[in-house]
């Protein structure tokens, strides 16, 4: 494929000129003020840094001022599958990365087409449909018909990538899909597999899931609600929120943050309720008198999603504010309307969950435990995308 790229440009009239690198080829065309591609192929230019990468750039650039061509009209073409590693030695400059599948990956704040070449790449690098073999033509026209199961095909970066470069938010609607499910197909159950057997089976108290050992409900509760209104409004949240953070962040750290917050919000709130506040007093007032209970709370069911949410609203501010540094890993549109009422979803939540007392019927400690959830798995994703970086830079 790299040849085909290589040979497209050489027909374009593109002229070659060399540089010191290894691994890079460049062309040059002197149109409309002038362009120059710079094709970095990775099998070959194993060692490359951001500090070489710069080099050979700053050597391009040097040579195309001799030639009066205008500043800004380089372009690299990365030939990869190391998504990650290239799109962190690109940060700073015009770039687009090249699978060997034949994808053209442009990132949020990547010229969409240069000099015209966008469409025609595609279309000379985009996978071609395997030829009919004449077996096949023969069966084709037999009386018999034979359905086979399509691959299942799962693009370059689908992990690594954020939803915003692969144009769709698939684990915030899958979530929304499958909590919707689970509740309506208990709802339209009814006995022992409704709602009340779904809560009995499923969700988390310390007397089922530390005493019983049925640690599974730490996670099985996080996909379980107690009627149409929990399910709508956390439903409503995990769409926004999710909408927002899936396409700024990969979708392996979207699943780390969504799953490893939740279960952090489970845990402490089998702690807070069954070890820090095992017993809650309620005083009830009825005609002219006055009566208390006590309720055991190692005993209470509780369930939701709304501890991972609360985990995805926390490292949607992580995003925020700390994790600028995250734009040239996982660039990110800015939509204001957006932007400000993700803003103000995720601050009303994190002052509803820290400060607002007497949340009858709800688990605030599932929802602080999920905000500072959020922020761990964020603080921990970042720290390992610098460790990266510093492993790159140290090729």
């Amino acid at each position: 494929m790299l040849e085909e790229i290589i040979r497209f440009f050489e027909q374009d009239r593109w002229l070659p000129f060399s540089i010191g690198a290894e691994g890079f080829t460049v062309f040059s065309k002197a149109e409309d003020g002038g362009y120059a591609v710079v094709i970095v192929d990775s099998s070959v230019a194993r060692d490359l840094t951001k500090e070489k990468y710069h080099s050979a750039l700053s050597e391009v650039e040097e040579k195309l001022r001799a030639k009066s061509f205008r500043e800004g009209s380089v372009l690299t073409l990365f030939f990869t599958s190391e998504l990650a590693k290239y799109a962190l030695l690109g940060d700073g400059t015009p770039f687009w990365i090249i699978t060997p599948t034949g994808r053209i990956i442009v990132r949020t704040g990547q010229p969409e087409d240069f000099a015209g070449i966008r469409k025609e790449l595609t279309n000379l690098i985009a996978p071609a449909p395997a030829p009919q073999s004449a077996a096949v033509s023969a069966m084709s026209s037999a009386p018999v018909v034979t359905i086979k199961k399509p691959k299942t095909y799962i693009p370059d970066g689908f992990w690594e990538e954020s939803a915003y470069n692969l144009r769709t938010c698939f684990f915030t609607i899958s979530l929304f899909l499958i909590n919707v499910a689970i509740f309506f197909g208990a709802y339209s159950s009814g006995g022992s597999g409704g709602i009340e057997g779904q809560w009995d089976r499923w969700a988390k108290s310390w007397e089922t899931t530390i005493r019983g050992g049925q640690v599974w409900r730490l996670f099985t509760c996080m996909f379980i609600h107690g009627n149409q209104t929990h399910l709508w409004s956390n439903m409503a949240a995990l769409l926004l929120i999710g909408f927002w953070l899936e396409r700024r962040i990969s979708r392996k750290a979207f699943l780390a943050v969504y799953f490893g917050g939740g279960l952090f919000a489970s845990v402490i709130s089998i702690l807070y309720y069954g070890v820090f506040v095992p017993e809650r007093t309620v005083e009830v007032e009825l005609l002219f008198n006055s009566y208390s209970y006590t309720i055991d709370q190692q005993v209470v069911l509780s369930a939701g999603a709304s501890g991972a949410i609360m985990a995805l609203a926390g490292a949607a501010f992580f995003r925020m504010f700390l994790g600028r540094s995250f734009n040239g890993y996982w660039p990110a549109e800015r939509i204001l309307r957006l932007d400000i009422a993700v803003f103000v979803v995720v601050l009303v939540n994190i002052y509803i969950a820290l400060f607002v007392e007497d949340q009858e019927g709800i688990d605030v400690s599932a929802h602080i435990g999920g905000i500072f959830g959020g922020f761990l798995v964020m603080s921990l994703v970042m720290a390992l995308l610098y460790r990266k970086e510093k492993e790159y830079a140290s090729y």
